[in-house]
């Protein structure tokens, strides 16, 4: 793989790079990390149930941790009623 792929079911959305996840959302919060081979460090998470203003937190901070644009056709399921 090159660059980044984003995937996303409806209720969790993965951002991936060669080495594997970078960034989770989903049910459980928020997890962007940077994985560079020999360590995964935390750069932002959360742990609690998130929110529509989560999401917004999270696409700001994989922009600016990874330089990924995560596009609101990807926001879960579980968001589009708040």
């Amino acid at each position: 793989m090159t660059g980044h792929e984003i995937i996303a079911d409806g209720r969790t959305v993965w951002v991936n790079d060669a080495r594997g996840c970078i960034a989770r959302f989903g049910r459980g919060g928020i997890d962007v990390h940077r994985c560079d081979g020999s360590a995964n460090e935390c750069l932002f998470c959360t742990h609690e149930t998130p929110t529509a203003a989560d999401w917004v937190t999270f696409c700001e901070q994989v922009k600016l941790r990874h330089g990924v644009v995560v596009g609101d056709e990807h926001r879960p399921a579980l968001l589009l009623d708040r």
